[in-house]
């Protein structure tokens, strides 16, 4: 009887175990840490109108908040990196380039992203080495002859499974079924010169986790019937037609929807998954109605950036589970006080062009508030210095670089918080055609001063 009962609580241990080890990726906003970069936005929550600056160019370190599966974009000078964060992969990234043949990036001394633009290029990608391949997590194409790219690839097509693919500047020469069947990527962004696969054809993105694309929605209404696992999906330069309704209801495990840069009205142009966590509408600027923000009972994150024309943001203060808030410009500060008494569970705050907000101190009452993201001016940061629970803020360029005398202060106060710039891109519609010149111009006017 006594190895019967060793015997069961043995086994009931071990059920513990496995259990354990069955439950979902842990939930939550991470602080990483990445060197080797000198501007970085989370593209999933900021759609690059705030990100991260590095504070001396000599030594460019960025610091930017994330969460499980959220796309990272990184520059530095003309350089770019797209990667999807996750937490087995660490916190603390660095980050290098070799522009030898081919412009490509290391992540912590591994090859991570590599893009093939040119006969070099491709030249370069066919002397890496098995273990190199298995390494990229990332192939950039833009403009390369299809008969010149498609056998490449096909040769390594068992190593590539599940690389993530970012197409711009395409012809739409019809090649993008050929990638897909090869590489079967994680994730896909495409500018609007690529076109999705027709239906029949949509087996290739079985293994689709997330997904950004451009203008092409109605495209989207097969998605769910070949996007069974897509988790993730950004929306950019959507303009509804009348009557027209975005068909995401039967994306059964969306979690993150981003919808930006789009002249969306009300939310009820949009069906909403069950599922869905986390919704950032940022930059739409005719957008009024949220009222189906109050159906989705799991929602724990939720961005109005640059959502100016909000009429009634104190319906927030109802959704008390959320743990992340980015507030419309047009909050006031009386509001703002009282969704800082109601939404206690809040982790991560960002706070763009609300000009109306002169006071910070009613954060105080959230305790497990640990990140603020700050694009405000040095008069509104009142109340700042008592937040001492914060882990993380972020203040934009200027008023880091215009005021060391504030940021020393602050320093002083919060001993136990990183302080660090940050600024955006603004490219208008189609950002992700991230071209020298642009490129250039944002490093001459956000670099960092000493």
């Amino acid at each position: 009887m006594t190895s019967f009962r060793f015997f069961l609580a043995a086994c009931i241990a071990m059920s513990f175990v496995f259990a354990g080890c069955e439950m979902p990726p842990q939930q939550g906003t991470d602080i990483i840490q990445i060197e080797g970069v000198s501007w970085a936005c989370n593209v999933n929550t900021s759609y690059a109108v705030f990100g991260s600056s590095a504070e001396n160019e000599e030594i460019p370190k960025i610091t930017l908040p994330a969460s499980e599966g959220d796309l990272l974009y990184m520059l530095y000078d003309e350089l770019q990196i797209y990667h999807r964060y996750s937490r087995a992969n660490g916190t603390t990234y660095s980050v290098s380039f070799d522009t030898l043949n081919a412009i490509s990036a290391y992540l912590n001394g591994k090859l991570s992203y590599m893009e093939l633009t040119s006969p070099a290029a491709l030249e370069a990608f066919a002397k890496l080495s098995g273990a190199e391949m298995e390494q990229l997590s990332a192939l950039y194409l833009a403009d390369i002859p299809g008969e010149d790219l498609i056998p490449f690839l096909d040769q390594h097509e068992t190593l590539l499974q599940g690389t993530g693919l970012i197409l711009e500047n395409n012809d739409g020469s019809g090649k993008l079924q050929d990638l897909l069947s090869i590489i079967r990527p994680h994730f896909l962004v495409q500018d609007n010169s690529w076109t999705l696969p027709a239906p029949e054809e949509h087996v290739s993105l079985s293994s689709l986790e997330l997904l950004w694309i451009q203008g092409q929605v109605r495209a989207l209404e097969t998605l769910s019937a070949c996007c069974s696992n897509l988790e993730s999906l950004i929306i950019a330069d959507w303009e509804p037609l009348e009557g027209e309704l975005l068909p995401l209801a039967n994306l059964k495990k969306l979690k993150s929807l981003t919808i930006a840069e789009s002249p969306l009205t009300s939310l009820s142009f949009v069906e909403l998954p069950a599922s869905l966590q986390h919704l950032y509408l940022i930059a739409c600027d005719t957008l009024s109605e949220i009222d189906g923000l109050l159906e989705l009972q799991g929602l724990r994150s939720l961005g109005l950036t640059q959502c100016r024309r909000i009429e009634n943001p104190g319906l927030i203060k109802q959704l008390e589970s959320l743990q992340r808030i980015s507030l419309p410009p047009g909050i006031s500060q009386e509001e703002f006080r009282e969704l800082s008494g109601n939404l206690n569970e809040l982790e991560v705050i960002e706070l763009i062009d609300c000009n109306e907000i002169q006071d910070l101190s009613p954060l105080k009452e959230l305790p497990d508030l640990h990140i603020l993201l700050l694009q405000l001016e040095p008069h509104q940061l009142s109340g700042l210095e008592v937040l001492n629970q914060l882990k993380l803020v972020i203040l934009t360029s200027e008023v880091f670089n215009d005021n060391p005398h504030l940021i020393n202060e602050l320093r002083i106060s919060l001993p136990d918080t990183e302080i660090v710039p940050g600024s955006g891109i603004c490219l208008g519609s189609g950002w992700i055609l991230l071209l020298l010149p642009f490129i250039l111009l944002f490093r001459y006017l956000f670099r960092p001063k000493n």
